[in-house]
């Protein structure tokens, strides 16, 4: 089976493709990401390269706390690259 192609945009706004297997999540495409020399220097531009790690971030809805359970679940956000 061919890989998928995956378009994905970086912060930096940089366009950058990762190749993965049909059935990749999407940590699969960051894990395919950050193996890439280009992708690496435009996340860290001039800071060095050890111990870094791409975190979700997630708003929550207008007016409404996070609840403790929720926290729980998103845990600490790292991925170790």
């Amino acid at each position: 089976m061919a890989p998928l192609i995956v378009p994905t945009l970086i912060p930096s706004g940089a366009l950058h493709f990762a190749a993965v297997r049909q059935s990749a999540t999407a940590q699969d495409v960051i894990d395919a990401l950050s193996t890439l020399d280009d992708v690496r220097g435009d996340v860290l531009g001039d800071l060095e390269d050890s111990e870094w790690a791409v975190q979700r971030i997630r708003r929550p809805q207008p007016g409404k706390p996070w609840e403790e359970e929720e926290l729980k679940q998103l845990g600490n956000g790292n991925h170790a690259l």
